[in-house]
């Protein structure tokens, strides 16, 4: 395993929305693809990363709003409305496609986080996510 590159594990094709696109529509998308995490990039660049949009922040969202008290179904529809490169999480942990899987693995530990995307030079080519690692981990030989 400590041979394994990331680009042997790697999604190839991840699924990127541009920041001005609603949490609404992201949160769907997390829904329907069953991931934990989207990447959020620059409206004209789409190898600019502005963020990572994860389903622990759309509970965040909603906890932050109920827990001010109140009926606040209208504040939850507004929250569906924000464009998500406004609330996106901006601690962005980045990878390489040559770089090891162990050392993802000490990333996603170390900073708590669920989804690194994977670059080559400049252009992003990837995401890993702690499924991709957990697969690689329970089924090596």
């Amino acid at each position: 395993m400590y041979r394994i590159l990331l680009e042997d594990i790697m999604f190839e094709h991840p699924i990127r929305v541009k920041e001005s696109v609603s949490v609404g529509k992201v949160s769907h998308l997390l829904l329907r693809y069953r991931i934990s995490g989207i990447l959020v990039v620059k409206s004209k660049d789409d190898n600019k990363l502005v963020g990572i949009f994860t389903i622990a922040d759309i509970l965040r969202l909603i906890n932050d709003e109920l827990s001010k008290g109140g009926h606040r179904i209208k504040h939850l529809k507004e929250i569906s409305k924000l464009p998500v490169g406004k609330v996106a999480n901006k601690k962005i942990v980045v990878l390489k496609t040559k770089d090891k899987v162990v050392k993802a693995i000490a990333l996603m530990h170390k900073k708590d986080v669920q989804t690194i995307p994977v670059y080559e030079g400049k252009k992003l080519v990837g995401v890993v996510g702690r499924h991709d690692i957990l697969n690689i981990a329970l089924n090596y030989y």
